[in-house]
């Protein structure tokens, strides 16, 4: 490294005073200063991992304990994408004295394995900016100067093993009521679709991701006019199996709250099978038919006519959960429509709202019940991204985006993701020498604080410009 650093100091800092010089002589907008100095602050970077990683490699071969068990093979070349851009750097390539395979010390010490051609780092922005907006995107944003193939994006994506973040155990704040909020979204999916004439490639059918979150209700110190959050809200969901689905959200409940003190829980949604088999999962469950796709069904049945009496009718008899007015109503919505397909789809509405009059009925003068906002939590952490745009998902590629936005959402960061999995497959690959030349490597680590303790020129002046002092702490005068 201290040949890097030496290099920077001597033409680097040059470079950058005269950057800054010529602003200040011609001040114009600070993104030209910052775009300036970019290159040279990255080139810096790419000098020091290269640097860093042949000395490794260096250590390796003088190294006491290598000598007693490997043999050095040859010396190679390689490339590696990193944030800062592409890198080239030297290393050994060694074989075992007792058998085993050869490899590339200094890589499987550092992470990178053997096919890897971009650095963790690389990954950790293709899916950070995948997750939120497109694999294409995700590969510019990936390194400086450099992109990475959308199909690589989206193979990163599809390898990722996605633990939700862990929770917060709060038995002795258990709350009285609890509410689950169940929605999913309908995402267009990619495969092939037969025609009479010929195969083709299209839309087979739809993918639907649930979304489940489980929350406290309102956090009136949070919440604005304009605004409501939940309080202490977990989410769930990706294209998972109903039971499954279920199954982790009990466990949540119950090693979250102690459910002895759960008087009630209130399951809103809008009806579907999928969200109703969560009473079988949950104690003290009961259903709420969400109001959005209520309205729904009631614009169904009365939007044709443009009467406003019988809407009202119709509206009093679901708020009164009178079912008898609301059947009324109906007959006589039915004897007013003219067409054969519309009376069919007010015939749905009312089937749709029968099929759910427990959920219904449960609303009637009953204040615990805060309102569902499943549809927008939808729109927001899924559609966003899989069904806003005109896009067929794989199954695999739906459910993972689903889970890493919903894992965001519960507050887990990409970074923590993909180093836990790159941990994972370093210890299924653990090797006592490999660990007794990191100890080594470790112990001799203050080798670089020549680097730094150099003779630099410009630390020495007696005039403290910016420029010195940011040096200065850098090198931790």
């Amino acid at each position: 490294m201290y040949n890097s650093i030496q290099h920077f100091i001597e033409f680097g800092v040059e470079k950058i005073e005269k950057k800054i010089k010529q602003f200040i002589e011609k001040p114009s907008d600070l993104a030209d200063l910052v775009l300036g100095l970019h290159e040279e602050l990255l080139e810096l970077g790419r000098d020091i991992v290269t640097e860093v990683l042949e000395d490794m490699d260096d250590y390796l071969r003088k190294s006491a304990s290598r000598k007693q068990n490997w043999e050095i093979v040859r010396k190679d070349r390689t490339g590696l994408l990193t944030s800062f851009g592409a890198i080239n750097y030297e290393r050994t390539y060694f074989k075992p004295k007792k058998g085993g395979r050869r490899q590339y010390l200094v890589d499987r010490i550092v992470g990178i394995n053997p096919h890897d051609r971009v650095s963790a780092d690389v990954v950790i922005n293709a899916v950070e900016e995948a997750t939120e907006s497109s694999y294409r995107k995700g590969g510019k944003r990936a390194a400086y100067m450099d992109e990475v193939s959308k199909q690589t994006v989206m193979n990163k994506v599809h390898e990722l093993e996605i633990v939700q973040p862990s929770f917060e155990e709060r038995k002795d704040g258990t709350p009285r009521i609890l509410y689950i909020e169940a929605d999913e979204d309908h995402v267009a999916q990619q495969g092939k679709k037969k025609h009479k004439a010929e195969d083709e490639w299209g839309l087979s059918n739809r993918l639907m991701p649930k979304l489940v979150y489980v929350h406290e209700g309102i956090d009136y110190e949070q919440s604005t006019k304009k605004r409501k959050v939940l309080k202490n809200p977990r989410y769930f969901g990706g294209i998972r199996d109903s039971e499954e689905l279920w199954l982790e959200i009990s466990q949540y409940i119950e090693d979250t709250y102690d459910v002895d003190k759960i008087e009630t829980v209130y399951i809103s949604g809008d009806g579907a099978a999928w969200i109703k088999q969560g009473l079988n999962w949950i104690g003290n469950s009961k259903f709420v038919l969400d109001k959005y796709h209520l309205s729904k069904y009631v614009k169904v049945a009365t939007a044709h006519l443009g009467d406003e009496d019988i809407t009202q009718a119709l509206e009093d008899s679901l708020k009164e959960a009178d079912k008898v007015m609301l059947k009324k109503v109906f007959d006589k919505i039915i004897g007013k429509t003219e067409s054969e397909t519309k009376r069919n789809a007010i015939k749905e509405a009312r089937r749709y709202i029968l099929n759910n009059w427990s959920g219904i009925e449960i609303k009637v003068d009953n204040h615990e019940i805060i309102g569902c906002s499943a549809e927008g939590h939808v729109s927001h952490i899924l559609s966003d991204r899989l069904s806003s745009r005109p896009m067929g998902w794989s199954k695999d590629g739906a459910d993972k985006i689903s889970q890493l936005r919903i894992f965001k959402k519960n507050g887990g960061k990409v970074y923590d993701l993909i180093m836990a999995q790159k941990r994972k497959e370093q210890k299924e690959q653990e090797h006592q020498l490999q660990d007794e030349l990191i100890r080594q490597l470790r112990t001799d680590a203050n080798r670089y604080e020549k680097a730094w303790n150099s003779n630099i020129t410009i630390l020495n002046k007696g005039h403290k410009t910016t420029l010195y002092s940011a040096l200065r702490a850098i090198a931790g005068i």
